[in-house]
C-alpha cells in the first residue's frame, strides 16, 4: 500500500480495536498494530498518573482528590467568584443581567461554594485544590492531545482516557492478545484476532 494509505488503514484498526475491544484481521495486521495501540494506551495511562500525581502532592486523600477532579471537570470555579454589578458588567464588556439572570447566577455560584466546601471544608485549602486539580487536567490535557495526533478520533480518544487508562493503571504492558484463527477461506491468508485484555 502507499504510506498514506498504509497509515489511514493502521488507524482504522486500532480505532476498531479500541472502540471494539476485539477485531478479527489478518495476522500481519494484527502485529503492526499491537505496538502502536499498545504505545498508545501507555501514553494515556502515563498523562492519567501524571495528572492523579500533581493533585496528590494538594490533596492527600485519594477519595477526596478524585471529588475535586470531577468538580473542576465540571468548568471554571473559584470560592472569590462574585456576580457583577450591571455597570461593572459594562465596563468588562459583558451584557447586563436582568434581575432572574443575577438570581441565577447567585444560586449557580452559592450550589458550587457549597459542593467545593463539602469537600474540603477549610476555604484556602479547597481554592489550592481546586488550582491543583486544575493543572493536573492541564497535564492529562497534554496526554489526550498526543494521543489525538497520532489517532484521530476523539470518541475513541475519550474511551481511551475514560475507561482503558483507569483500567490498566498500575499494569506494565500487554495491554493486547492475539489468537490465531487458523486461515482464511479465499486467498488461505492466517487470521488472528486481536482482542484488549
Amino acid at each position: 500500500m502507499p504510506g498514506a494509505q498504509r497509515l489511514s488503514a493502521r488507524r482504522s484498526l486500532m480505532a476498531g480495536l479500541i472502540r471494539y475491544d476485539r477485531i478479527n484481521t489478518t495476522e500481519a495486521r494484527a502485529r503492526a498494530i499491537r505496538g502502536e495501540t499498545e504505545k498508545l494506551i501507555t501514553q494515556a495511562v502515563k498523562g492519567r498518573t501524571a495528572a492523579l500525581a500533581h493533585l496528590a502532592t494538594v490533596v492527600s486523600d485519594d477519595d477526596k482528590a478524585t471529588r475535586i477532579l470531577e468538580f473542576a471537570r465540571r468548568g471554571r470555579f473559584s470560592l472569590s467568584y462574585q456576580v457583577e454589578s450591571n455597570e461593572e458588567r459594562a465596563e468588562l464588556g459583558l451584557p447586563p443581567l436582568t434581575d432572574k439572570g443575577r438570581k441565577f447566577l447567585n444560586e449557580k455560584y452559592k450550589k458550587r461554594r457549597g459542593e467545593l466546601l463539602a469537600i474540603i471544608s477549610n476555604e484556602d485549602d479547597a481554592e489550592d485544590a481546586l488550582k491543583a486539580a486544575y493543572h493536573a487536567m492541564v497535564i492529562e490535557l497534554h496526554a489526550r492531545r498526543q494521543v489525538l495526533k497520532s489517532l484521530p478520533d476523539e470518541l475513541v480518544v475519550k474511551k481511551i482516557f475514560d475507561e482503558l487508562a483507569p483500567r490498566y493503571t498500575g499494569r506494565p504492558g500487554g495491554f493486547t492478545r492475539i489468537t490465531k484463527l487458523g486461515k482464511r477461506l479465499g486467498d488461505n491468508s492466517d487470521m488472528a484476532q486481536i482482542a484488549l485484555v
